[in-house]
């Protein structure tokens, strides 16, 4: 197969949705398929790096997102490719709806389903009971991956060796791929002052715009902490981690892979529902900022720090849970769908 990705990735709306999609294509290149993307200039300059490995870039100007559908029609059917994989809150109902009914295939990466009729061939869903979305309705002639027999993880979370609770060291503070918030380094400030003491790994992702403003602050910190911007070992982390605080993204389907207990902060409504179905399997909670405030979070945090005898209740919990290699299942759900006709 020839699959072309359209997805973005910037400040705004993080890198979770490029994260995924990366990852898919790193399944389809060891299948034997080939990949390509289209992005924004502001996409690229951020994400380059990792792509280039992965297969062509094409570059669309971020402004032409009406006129866009179109051009990218225009891309699929010079490029041959037989998937057109979309994953973006920016490409609603219109844009969906012209990119249907082509030569090729079109794969819709979701969470919610509240964007309208999804005009898809294949939908794609990893959270636990994602089938009751009712996705039957908005892309009712469509081969639907949903729940965590399709979660797509990346390869270092399909092979841990050691998810012992023993090993467990460390607070690990991430969120999220940009953080427009900056709530990383307001939850710093106050866990300073309430409990300087805990061994912390603070992860920061490529787009956090705040790192300069970060780096000078953590020069002057008493905390025991370690700093990890862009890193490329997460497993290796979270597998040593006692607890997380994190945004309630991707991740959090990694820290479950992980068997790792954590607070996940909802910071987007895509968010939400995957985090409910995790929070309802007992290794996490999940917390919003309507709920609390960051000093509210931080205390929250050191008391669950110190519940030894729960947190590792949880990280049991999480045990329970297999991980499947999702990104693999999707694939032949693609290979299947070539087979049996548009």
């Amino acid at each position: 197969m020839k699959v072309l990705f359209r997805v973005e990735a910037y400040l705004e709306i993080g890198l979770g949705h490029i994260m995924r999609c990366s990852a898919l294509a790193q399944t389809l290149r060891v299948e034997g398929h080939e990949v390509c993307f289209v992005l924004s200039e502001r996409t690229l300059k951020l994400y380059q790096s990792r792509l280039a490995s992965l297969g062509e870039v094409f570059i669309f100007p971020s402004a032409n997102i009406a006129t866009e559908p179109q051009r990218l029609v225009n891309k699929c059917e010079s490029l041959n490719v037989d998937w057109l994989i979309v994953d973006g809150y920016e490409f609603a109902q219109d844009y969906r709806y012209a990119l249907h009914k082509k030569e090729f295939k079109l794969g819709i990466f979701d969470d919610v389903n509240d964007s309208g009729a999804l005009y898809a061939d294949l939908v794609i869903n990893g959270a636990i009971k994602a089938d009751v979305l009712n996705y039957h309705q908005t892309a009712p002639n469509a081969s639907l991956a949903l729940g965590d027999y399709y979660r797509i993880l990346r390869p270092e979370f399909l092979q841990l060796a050691d998810r012992s609770w023993s090993v467990r060291t460390h607070l690990s503070i991430m969120f999220g791929g940009s953080d427009p918030q900056n709530l990383t380094l307001s939850f710093l400030k106050v866990i300073e002052k309430y409990a300087p003491d805990i061994p912390i790994v603070l992860i920061t992702g490529l787009a956090y715009a705040h790192l300069p403003e970060l780096e000078k602050w953590l020069k002057l910190s008493c905390l025991a902490i370690k700093h990890l911007h862009d890193c490329q070992y997460m497993a290796d982390v979270l597998v040593n981690t006692r607890l997380a605080v994190s945004a309630a993204g991707g991740t959090q389907f990694e820290l479950l892979a992980c068997a790792t207990p954590a607070l996940l902060l909802v910071t987007a409504k895509n968010q939400i529902f995957a985090s409910q179905q995790a929070a309802e399997q007992g290794w996490c909670e999940v917390i919003s900022l309507n709920d609390m405030n960051i000093s509210q979070l931080v205390e929250h945090c050191v008391s669950a720090w110190q519940q030894t005898a729960q947190l590792k209740k949880m990280h049991e919990q999480a045990k329970r849970f297999v991980t499947h290699d999702g990104a693999k299942h999707i694939v032949e759900l693609m290979s299947q769908g070539l087979t049996d006709g548009k």
